[in-house]
């Protein structure tokens, strides 16, 4: 199926009932940029993204729900690069005259785009980024749709309790903002539940050889393992795991729902828990359930927790200028003020209300890698 069959195709999905408008003309246009890794070692975070943002861009466009407003899409790569992110978005800011950026997607780049931006006045809004000092520092441009590390660890750590009960946890995290973050996070839950950490080590990001570390893990003989970070580092580690006989139920963040993690670690996936963003049909919703059947006839496979963002961060940052554009002006700051004022907004990935602070309260799918596929554990609303 060539794309453009693919977009005429998602385009006759209900579309309107997205945003609850009937349809009507285009004409002005309404920019928003995008900011994500497009190529390099973790593409995925950004161009999975990008390809559901552009689809349900072209849906908004095709459903006149913005009057006689259209949105245009301006990515730029980043590679994950906060350089790059950071000039991309001044960029953007500056030149294309963006109304709101949807970005960055890691949470180092996003901490790039938010300094570049906050003092041009410019909205961000990232589906991906977690670092919880994103939404920590008072900065009232920038809001997200996913759980901030500090929510997601809680999540975690009570999760693990009420599942596992393990007596003792070992924990590798990532180390940079991303994976101290999150690990941190999961450590204070753990210490409230009353859960003994035997260990919460740093490793570099740029490792490959994580025998060493993993060689005091098995020495540890922990009850479970906890890992923070990213799908490339940690498929490496799990495999490593493997091939040093640690035989212990562990814990790899949204690395099991990556189809690349199973590439990179093998058999050693088999068994993996984790929690995801989204998860095709862990929500039970018509707007969902239509996502997942249009997205997988047209695209030949269902969508990823990826796209399921990438689309609904469209759809938000649309609704909030449907709103600031009824209240009589799009500009920045109404458009700031309508993604701040979003509440039980009915996403594709489940029910999304912006808090007071920038973060969001959401869905949290816990999953596990059963015969190779990411299957629903427990659904935390």
């Amino acid at each position: 199926m060539t794309k453009s069959k693919f977009y005429r195709l998602l385009l006759t999905a209900s579309v309107a009932s997205f945003l609850g408008l009937p349809l009507g003309a285009q004409a002005e246009d309404i920019k928003i940029g995008f900011v994500g890794p497009l190529s390099g070692p973790v593409a995925v975070y950004g161009s999975e993204p990008l390809q559901a943002s552009r689809v349900a861009v072209e849906e908004i466009n095709a459903s006149g729900v913005l009057g006689d407003d259209k949105l245009v899409l301006i990515p730029a790569d980043s590679t994950a690069n906060p350089a790059q992110a950071a000039q991309a978005a001044r960029r953007m800011a500056l030149s294309d005259e963006v109304m709101v950026i949807v970005g960055g997607h890691t949470s180092a780049e996003t901490q790039a785009v938010t300094e570049a931006t906050r003092p041009l006045k410019v909205p961000v809004l990232s589906s991906l980024a977690q670092d919880s000092k994103l939404t920590s520092v008072g900065n009232e441009w920038f809001a997200r749709i996913c759980l901030s590390t500090d929510l997601w660890g809680n999540a975690i750590a009570r999760w693990l309790k009420e599942k596992h009960a393990p007596k003792t946890v070992y924990m590798l995290s990532r180390n940079d903002g991303y994976g101290q973050s999150l690990g941190n996070s999961i450590a204070a839950g753990l210490k409230s539940e009353g859960i003994e950490i035997l260990a919460n080590v740093a490793y570099d990001p740029q490792t490959k050889e994580f025998k060493p570390m993993l060689a005091e893990v098995q020495k540890a003989n922990p009850d479970f393992i906890v890992i923070s970070g990213f799908y490339t580092d940690t498929g490496l580690m799990v495999k490593q795991m493997a091939e040093l006989g640690i035989d212990k139920p562990y814990f790899n963040n949204t690395a099991p729902a990556i189809p690349q993690f199973k590439e990179i670690a093998g058999p050693a996936s088999e068994g993996a828990y984790g929690a995801t963003y989204y998860l095709p049909g862990s929500i039970d919703s018509p707007k969902a359930a239509a996502f997942v059947e249009a997205w997988t006839k047209r695209a030949g496979k269902a969508p990823s927790q990826y796209e399921g963002m990438g689309y609904d961060a469209i759809y938000v940052v649309a609704d909030a200028i449907r709103r600031a554009k009824e209240k009589g002006e799009v500009t920045r700051e109404t458009v700031r003020d309508a993604i701040y004022a979003t509440k039980d907004f009915d996403g594709v990935t489940g029910k999304i209300t912006i808090t007071e602070n920038g973060d969001v309260k959401r869905p949290l799918p816990f999953i596990q890698l059963k015969d190779g596929k990411p299957v629903l554990d427990t659904l935390v609303e």
